[in-house]
């Protein structure tokens, strides 16, 4: 017969208040674009692993895939001053490893929305469809946007063998 396992038996993991809505928030708060990035217009994602500690602390953190130009600086910066909280498991100390990604985008690009995907099997062969919308974001906070937004559909048709 099998032991059942109580809640108090398994590892809690650090968690943010908020959840990733939360995250997101802290980023876009605390993201202040690298002068050198801007300057080059350097765009992108850095992507950082970082680990936590039973205290809920951010101990170590390294870039993953880098942009440069102080955009890893940064990433690095906001990362460390993360601070999670720490469910209580009683003795049991141990660390958590997450990865996270920060995209740096210059004010006023647009922002390119995740491609929608459509398939669809035919007598002539099968068909891909991926449709991607970029919506402009406001250089400005409550300025109405004059462009506006842009769809592009790209449609792939694979022939059937006969």
């Amino acid at each position: 017969m099998k032991k059942e396992r109580k809640d108090k038996d398994f590892v809690k993991e650090p968690y943010l208040e908020g959840g990733r809505a939360a995250l997101e928030a802290f980023v876009k708060k605390e993201l202040r674009y690298p002068k050198e990035a801007l300057a080059a217009k350097i765009e992108g994602t850095v992507s950082v692993r970082y680990t936590v500690d039973y205290k809920g602390n951010v101990t170590e953190a390294g870039i993953i895939s880098p942009l440069g130009h102080g955009c890893d600086e940064e990433a690095l910066r906001i990362v460390k001053s993360l601070k999670f909280k720490v469910p209580n498991d009683g003795k049991i100390k141990s660390k958590f490893t997450r990865k996270l990604h920060i995209h740096f985008r210059l004010p006023g690009s647009p922002a390119v929305l995740p491609a929608t995907k459509n398939v669809a099997v035919t007598p002539e062969g099968t068909s891909l469809s991926y449709q991607y919308q970029v919506v402009p974001t406001p250089t400005k906070p409550n300025v109405p946007l004059v462009k506006k937004s842009s769809s592009y559909e790209i449609n792939i048709t694979i022939p059937t063998k006969d």
